[in-house]
């Protein structure tokens, strides 16, 4: 299954189908007609989805304490695919996608838990990507539908990797994001609810992303984030749909135990619908997390639009 890709000039955008339906590029034509990755390029043959653009996450988002949880009165043990043993964004990610239709500047592609023998996941669900590209944006829709005969707790986002540089040499991206809350964390599994702090404060005022590393989920995402690389002279507007208000910043340091570690060149900012663990918080009592109860045939919808402009 080879990959797909879009024109919608000065943009482009590919999609790997059979690696999770993995965006695999998304850039800007920029000077003398060079290709300038607005989210990170993925190698020519990835060994995962972790080396993509953006990758999917469905149907729960980042890590679940010892891969287990408890839904209705019944405890699940999934099989853990990180090294602190727990279970890592989702499932649908890790299985192809079936393409369903495709224009030069569209396709959709659909995911059916019950055609995968050993999805991750006790229930059975459809998870249908549709991606459309316009010369000066790229929507992005992804949904859940609940295939059992009973509830299921679902949530999904997406994974993207950002440049710090675009087009200009030495540039440090900026960053704007409104959010309430930070959830308190220990090895990037919450302690307690979500409270309000100076991050939040720093993320809402914005400004150049620099060397926090940040690892963390925040609340109250206010649907609209924006990137820009001010030397490049080119911004990036994040529009998120209601369900998408949980927000994930990741800027990770070359070596994550050194303080004066320099940065590495990528970080993500990840629109997400719940927080990490948020299956066992919810069953444990904590209200807001994002969670989704699906009943039978209930599906759950979400879009991100990313919008390029020069300024």
């Amino acid at each position: 299954m080879q990959r797909i890709t879009l024109d919608a000039d000065p943009l482009r955008v590919a999609i790997d189908p059979a690696l999770g339906a993995t965006l695999t590029e998304f850039s800007l034509r920029g000077p003398c007609d060079d290709r300038y990755p607005l989210m990170r390029r993925a190698p020519t043959a990835p060994a995962d989805t972790a080396q993509g653009a953006s990758f999917l996450m469905a149907p729960w988002t980042n890590r679940i304490r010892d891969a287990r949880f408890s839904f209705n009165n019944q405890t699940h043990q999934l099989r853990p695919n990180f090294p602190d043993a727990t279970a890592i964004h989702g499932v649908v990610r890790d299985a192809p996608w079936r393409i369903t239709d495709r224009t030069p500047a569209s396709a959709r592609m659909v995911y059916d838990s019950r055609a995968h023998e050993y999805t991750n996941f006790p229930f059975a669900f459809a998870a249908v990507f549709r991606v459309e590209l316009a010369p000066g944006e790229l929507t992005l829709d992804l949904s859940i539908t609940n295939l059992d005969d009973q509830p299921i707790p679902a949530g999904c986002g997406h994974h993207p990797y950002f440049p710090r540089t675009l087009m200009a040499a030495g540039e440090d991206a900026e960053l704007t994001a409104p959010v309430n809350t930070r959830y308190p964390a220990k090895n990037c599994l919450p302690t307690g609810p979500a409270a309000h702090d100076a991050v939040c404060d720093t993320l809402t005022k914005g400004g150049p992303v620099g060397n926090p590393n940040l690892d963390d989920v925040f609340a109250g995402f206010g649907g609209a984030a924006t990137i820009t690389w001010p030397r490049s002279r080119v911004r990036m507007t994040m529009d998120c749909s209601d369900a998408f208000n949980h927000l994930v910043v990741f800027t990770p340091r070359l070596d994550p135990a050194d303080p004066n570690s320099p940065p590495l060149p990528w970080f993500c900012i990840e629109p997400c619908t719940m927080p990490n663990d948020g299956f066992n918080l919810m069953n444990s009592g904590q209200t807001d997390t994002g969670v989704r109860t699906l009943a039978p045939g209930q599906t759950l919808d979400t879009q991100v639009r990313f919008r390029i402009e020069r300024i």
